[in-house]
């Protein structure tokens, strides 16, 4: 006769066997994609129906070169749009927050989703989550996952400020975003 562990061992695999294979099935079939989307992002942070909001601050910031205080956290829910223009064609939101950190306001902690409501990735999200150095010409983020079109989404973003009021702190920033797909 069989030991104990010998038949509960030989259960525990019949019952995972199906499991394994189900949760399998949720994967994409269909071969990566590789996508370059091209757009820009409407930080507007002061004036009527600004869209980006401080929820948080530092009492006492050292003072800083670009005017963003240590330690301020902005909750975000920005324009994204086909040209720099605000009037130009809508295609999605980014949505979710920044904060500053680095002591001279220089670096910014980023966790946006862009989330894509028009065109051929309407429903589709990128998640971004990086260091901003917003001081750089041009920055390079990573795209580390992604929702509907956007399934297993890994890759790049390269985002420079098109614009920026030194008066509002409002800008217009332009990204262009390189992602492998499924």
């Amino acid at each position: 006769m069989a030991a104990p562990t010998q038949i509960s061992f030989f259960a525990l695999l019949v019952l995972l066997i199906p499991a394994a294979r189900s949760s399998a099935e949720g994967f994409p079939k269909d071969p990566e994609q590789r996508s370059h989307i091209h757009f820009f992002i409407h930080d507007k942070i002061s004036g009527p129906n600004a869209t980006a909001i401080k929820v948080g601050t530092n009492p006492n910031p050292p003072r800083s070169e670009t005017g963003l205080d240590f330690a301020s956290v902005f909750v975000v829910d920005d324009l994204m749009t086909v040209g720099p223009d605000p009037s130009s064609r809508a295609v999605g939101r980014a949505r979710g927050f920044y904060t500053v950190s680095s002591l001279s306001g220089s670096d910014l902690y980023f966790s946006v989703h862009a989330v894509f409501t028009d065109g051929i990735y309407k429903g589709g999200t990128l998640a971004v989550v990086a260091r901003d150095a917003i001081l750089e010409p041009i920055r390079e983020l990573p795209i580390v996952g992604g929702t509907g079109v956007f399934r297993l989404a890994r890759g790049f973003a390269f985002m420079k400020t098109h614009t920026f009021d030194t008066k509002t702190g409002n800008a217009v920033l332009e990204v262009d975003a390189y992602v492998l797909h499924h």
